[in-house]
C-alpha cells in the first residue's frame, strides 16, 4: 500500500510575500530585542537664553555709545556757536633800530633794536595765556639777539604789550653775511628776520582747555643808516600763526 506523502511545497508569489513579511517581522522583532532603546537628546534652552542675553547687552551698549557720541558732538558744536573761539596770536606793532656798529672784520660789535610786540586775544568769552615765548632776531640766517618773556595772561578781548629793548654785540658774520651787510648799509635798508614761537592756552567754557603753538616768521626792514624806523608795510603785518 503506497504511503501518502504530502505534496511537495511549491513556492508561489503569495507565499514569497507571506514568507517575506513573516521573515521581516521576525527580523524586526529580533533587532528591537537586541538593540537597547536610546532616548533622544533634548538640547537645553539655557545656552540659547544666555546667547540672547549677550546679544541684547551688545545692542544696548552700542546704542548708548552712539547716543553719547551724538550728545558730545552736539555739545561741542553748541559751545563753538556760543563762544566762537579764535587763536590768540603775536603781532609786531612797531620796531626801530637805534644803533648798529659793524666793523670791517665782519663782526656786529654793537646792536640795539626796539621791538614792540603785542600779544592779542580776540576771544570775547575766554581769557588766554602765553608761555614759553622764544623769539630771535636774525641777519642772513645768523642769530643776533634773543627775545623771551615770562608766562603771562591776556584778558578776553584785549591785548598785552611786550616791549623789547634788545642789546647785543660780538656776533661774527660769515662771508655771505658780510657781503649782505655791506650791500644793506650801502642801500640804506638793513633787514632783520624775526622768528620764533609761543605756547598759547585758553579755555572754552567748562568743557575744553585748548593749547596750541603760535609761530611767527617775518622780515623787518629798517632804514639804517638813517632814523632807524621800520618800514610802514612791516607794521601790524608781521603776525604769528597757529597750525
Amino acid at each position: 500500500m503506497a504511503d501518502r506523502h504530502p505534496p511537495p511545497h511549491t513556492s508561489t508569489a503569495d507565499d514569497d510575500v507571506v514568507a517575506g513579511g513573516n521573515g521581516g517581522s521576525s527580523s524586526s522583532t529580533n533587532w528591537q530585542e537586541s538593540t537597547p532603546w536610546r532616548h533622544p537628546k533634548i538640547r537645553a534652552e539655557k545656552d540659547h537664553h544666555r546667547s540672547s542675553g549677550v546679544a541684547w547687552a551688545v545692542v544696548i551698549l552700542c546704542t548708548l555709545l552712539a547716543i553719547g557720541v551724538i550728545v558730545a558732538g552736539a555739545t561741542v558744536f553748541a559751545v563753538y556757536l556760543i563762544y566762537k573761539p579764535r587763536m590768540p596770536y603775536l603781532l609786531v606793532a612797531d620796531a626801530r633800530m637805534v644803533s648798529l656798529q659793524y666793523d670791517q672784520a665782519g663782526t656786529i660789535s654793537y646792536l640795539r633794536v626796539l621791538v614792540d610786540v603785542v600779544a592779542r586775544n580776540t576771544n570775547s568769552r575766554a581769557d588766554a595765556s602765553f608761555t614759553r615765548v622764544d623769539l630771535a632776531l636774525r641777519f642772513h640766517g645768523a642769530d643776533v639777539a634773543r627775545l623771551r618773556a615770562a608766562p603771562f595772561a591776556v584778558a578776553r578781548a584785549s591785548a598785552a604789550p611786550l616791549l623789547y629793548d634788545v642789546v647785543s654785540g660780538g656776533q661774527p658774520l660769515d662771508a655771505g653775511a658780510m657781503r649782505a651787510m655791506d650791500a644793506s648799509l650801502k642801500s640804506g635798508v638793513v633787514p632783520l628776520d624775526l622768528v620764533g614761537r609761543a605756547r598759547t592756552r585758553w579755555k572754552v567754557g567748562i568743557f575744553a582747555s585748548l593749547k596750541f603753538w603760535t609761530r611767527i616768521s617775518c622780515r623787518l626792514h629798517f632804514f639804517f643808516p638813517g632814523n632807524g624806523t621800520v618800514m610802514a608795510a612791516d607794521r601790524n603785518s608781521c603776525t604769528s600763526k597757529s597750525p
